[in-house]
């Protein structure tokens, strides 16, 4: 009887988003995983980003050094287990480690004096630093395992609809509860979603098999990418393509002026706010704006700017925002400033940027497109970051007016932006020349 009275709506949604039967489930712990793990790293950011005004910005830096530092440190462990450890067992056992050490975060900062204990609070944003890319590239690397090109296609919109909305769960909780309940108690809610993951993970990993032509579950992991061999192999091709070099240049670009933007957003919330809680508040109420402003982008505005103007116009309308952004709060430094610059800013990008930057690898040869990609997202980003931190604390030595470090970023956005132009175009004329293959046979490569 439940069959019966159920079916209709499910076929009305299988229609609608184009799934099989087969794909239902998978899908569903999919989006569950996702949801539950984007929910816990956005209770964990407004945390970190709180950290970031009280430990002082002449620490910033250093800080963004240690991530990238131990980011490079944790690559060779984390391949070797992630070829040696079935699937279900190298996810299942990562996460929980990374729920122990979150526990570990939530005693000690119940033990002592909180945020404000520094040496604490500076591993921590180290911590959710490196676990945020760490985390969501364990989800995206078991994604691709189970569902291929074709119906990655089709079901991909869907799980990074499930990760906007998780998005806008964890920052909206933080934004109501953060001045009533404790930073550990939020570190026990994040750890709580985290085995919600470990869950969903485990149930997709034993529906996916039943997508998959052969079993891959107590196989070792095939290498992702993260290990040194991929990283050369990463290196000497981008140097080899100037095409995937001005790819690079667009992270660069981004990542530096991002950083730029972090430390003066740091600045102004340390002189607005006395107390970590209304920090915290604070940078969860800016993230649950971003998200909800980036979903309804997603659902209305997104795909219509892409299909009408093209790559090259969605790539350059970041930058350009960047230029008129950063002058507005160069003339007038207030929390209102930062904060509306800031949502538009991370909205665009994470509504149009980002889906741009994946088309111009479209058109990258497949030989060349995985360890390129993978060398330029990780690496060339954190490089990007010590940059922006390092250019700041040598921007402000030439004083503590603002004109110096606002006149630098207008005219790094402004740069961006003429990169954009021509990697857009470089990307169309590029297209062109790929619709000589047939269809479904560059569909099985």
């Amino acid at each position: 009887m439940t069959d019966h009275s159920t079916s209709p709506l499910l076929g009305r949604f299988q229609r609608l988003v184009s799934i099989k039967q087969e794909e239902l489930a998978p899908l569903c712990w999919g989006w569950l995983y996702i949801f539950s793990l984007l929910c816990a790293y956005y209770i964990l950011r407004p945390i970190r980003d709180t950290v970031s005004t009280l430990t002082g910005a002449h620490s910033l830096p250093w800080l963004f050094t240690a991530v990238l530092v131990t980011m490079l440190l944790l690559q060779w462990p984390y391949n070797r287990l992630s070829q040696r450890l079935p699937r279900e067992r190298f996810i299942s056992y990562s996460y929980q480690a990374c729920a122990v050490i979150l526990c570990g975060f939530a005693f000690g900062f119940a033990r002592t004096g909180g945020l404000h204990d520094l040496f604490l609070g500076r591993a921590f944003f180290i911590w959710v630093s490196v676990f945020n890319l760490f985390a969501v590239s364990v989800f995206w690397a078991l994604i691709v395992d189970i569902f291929d090109s074709e119906r990655g296609k089709r079901l991909f919109g869907l799980l990074a609809a499930a990760a906007t909305l998780g998005a806008i769960g964890g920052s909206g909780l933080i934004s109501l509860v953060a001045n009533h309940l404790s930073t550990p108690v939020l570190l026990v809610i994040a750890v709580g979603l985290i085995q919600v993951s470990v869950f969903s993970a485990r149930r997709l990993s034993r529906c996916g098999r039943q997508l998959s032509h052969h079993s891959t579950e107590g196989k070792p992991r095939q290498p992702s990418g993260g290990g040194l061999t991929p990283l050369l192999i990463g290196i000497r091709q981008t140097i080899a393509s100037p095409y995937l070099l001005g790819i690079c240049g667009y992270i660069l670009f981004y990542s530096v002026t991002s950083t730029l933007l972090y430390f003066q957003q740091a600045a102004i919330v340390q002189h607005a706010f006395t107390q970590p809680a209304q920090r915290t508040t604070f940078f969860a109420n800016v993230d649950l704006a971003i998200n909800l402003l980036t979903l309804i982008c997603q659902l209305t505005a997104s795909g219509k700017i892409l299909s009408r103007w093209g790559v090259a116009v969605s790539l350059t309308l970041l930058p350009l925002v960047s230029v008129v952004g950063f002058g507005w709060l160069g003339a007038a430094p207030s929390l209102s400033v930062l904060v509306g610059f800031t949502i538009v800013r991370r909205a665009i990008n994470f509504a149009l940027a980002r889906p741009s930057r994946e088309i111009l690898f479209t058109v990258v040869p497949t030989s060349e497109k995985y360890h390129a990609k993978v060398f330029i997202d990780t690496l060339v980003y954190r490089v990007g970051d010590q940059v922006g931190a390092w250019s700041y604390q040598a921007v402000g030595l030439l004083g503590v007016a603002a004109l110096p470090l606002t006149l630098f970023s207008m005219l790094l956005a402004a740069g961006w932006a003429g990169l954009s132009l021509a990697l857009g175009r470089a990307q169309r004329r590029k297209a062109r020349e790929l619709p000589q293959e047939p269809p479904s046979s560059s569909s099985r490569q």
